[in-house]
């Protein structure tokens, strides 16, 4: 009985081993290995749309900052002078008789906004006195678009409307235009249209009217001997300012 006593109490102080996880160890192994797939499948879908929703995200936020800043202060848009030539330019004592064929190259810089050119007037005057304005066809830009626009500007008016608002030159400007062109040959022109348009961001559909006033100062345009032909003198396309009016 002591020695059956003994033996019980031996075994139960017996600790008992650890199991083994060594990798030699199959059984073991495998539910590791599983385990570990298990947790690489779940955070698999995670780790590649991390990288997606991030660039939605940036073009998301920059698409609304440049359409807020499209709101706040549109870009007015570029133009450029690429030619300039006069015909059936004559100085009578009392009339002038002359017409402007201008080329430009007009561009929207705009990234989200277009702009539409509802109402268009280009005009010619010699230092401060106009002396012919002529309606221009309206036309759109797009986003970032660049289109050469043709305007004809004439003393007698290309429209029934320009013709109702012929302008009267005073006869000492038209002395004095006579007089350049004798002495130098060449008289210097300014070029300024009157622009009504409006900006349209396509984000919200949202709308702004402003005017603009296009202007391509001291054009110095060289004549021929004998006949009203001439054409503007310069090195080389030029860049007008454009100043803008926000409604």
């Amino acid at each position: 009985m002591e020695i059956n006593a003994k033996a019980d109490q031996h075994s139960a102080t017996v600790p008992l081993l650890p199991v083994s996880y060594s990798p030699s160890n199959d059984n073991v192994s495998q539910s590791v290995k599983s385990r570990r797939i298990s947790k690489l499948s779940v955070f698999q879908p995670i780790i590649l749309l991390s990288p997606t929703l991030l660039i939605f995200g940036t073009l998301a936020l920059l698409c609304i900052f440049m359409s807020l800043l499209s709101q706040v202060h549109p870009q007015a848009p570029n133009v450029q002078l690429n030619s300039l030539f006069m015909s059936k330019f004559n100085i009578s004592n009392t009339t002038l008789g002359a017409n402007w064929d201008i080329t430009l190259t007009i561009d929207n810089p705009n990234l989200v906004t277009w702009v539409r050119f509802n109402h268009v007037k280009g005009s010619m005057s010699y230092k401060d006195n106009i002396l012919a304005i002529s309606s221009v066809e309206p036309f759109m830009l797009g986003l970032k678009e660049r289109r050469t626009v043709r305007v004809k500007i004439s003393t007698m008016g290309l429209g029934e409307e320009d013709r109702d608002h012929q302008l009267v030159v005073k006869k000492r400007v038209l002395d004095e235009m006579m007089s350049k062109r004798r002495e130098d040959g060449a008289v210097h022109f300014s070029m300024q249209m009157f622009v009504w348009a409006t900006y349209r961001t396509g984000l919200w559909e949202t709308q702004q009217d402003v005017v603009m006033s296009p202007q391509c100062l001291d054009l110095k345009v060289g004549f021929s001997r004998g006949i009203g032909f001439g054409s503007w003198i310069s090195g080389g396309p030029l860049m007008c300012s454009v100043p803008i009016l926000i409604h």
